[in-house]
């Protein structure tokens, strides 16, 4: 038997803020890049593992992602 779902799990993102720049006299807004997305996870002896899942995402679901870091970032640059 299977059963599907959906799980929310807290994730750990490392994003770099590129800044904004002037290209052939437009100017390119800022962009964020997440480089890693990790999950915590207990192995077999209980310790906490971390497991890079970036490479699990779709391109789409990055996306959003940037664009909500965005969001706060723009709100909170501290953050």
């Amino acid at each position: 038997m299977k059963y599907l779902t959906e799980m929310t799990f807290p994730v750990e993102l490392t994003f770099e803020v590129l800044p904004a720049m002037l290209v052939e006299g437009t100017e390119l807004p800022a962009l964020l890049d997440i480089t890693r997305i990790l999950l915590t996870i207990k192995g077999p002896s209980g310790k906490p593992r971390q497991v890079d899942i970036t490479k699990t995402l779709t391109e789409e679901q990055v996306m959003l992602l940037e664009d909500e870091i965005m969001e706060n970032y723009d709100e909170n640059p501290a953050f």
